[in-house]
């Protein structure tokens, strides 16, 4: 059974919106925490194949949560 490294970028920007009542572009996050646009839409898309501490740290800061809300495996994948 293979697993793959998935993350809740999608769902947490999704609940961070309904809380501000406002939509959140990507260019707004990508200024806030610093990282490249082209990496937060990889993010938003769930593509990501290399994962950076700092990169991390930067989206745990924004939407104000732990490692363990941000990233899961899924074991589905077959």
């Amino acid at each position: 059974m293979a697993a793959k490294l998935r993350n809740k970028f999608l769902l947490l920007l999704t609940q961070k919106e309904q809380k501000e009542d406002r939509r959140i572009r990507t260019s707004e996050i990508a200024q806030h925490t610093g990282i490249s646009v082209p990496t937060v839409h990889r993010w938003l898309r769930n593509e990501v194949d290399k994962i950076e501490g700092p990169v991390l740290i930067a989206f745990c800061e924004y939407f104000n949560c732990d490692l363990c809300d941000l990233l899961y495996i899924d074991r589905t994948i077959e």
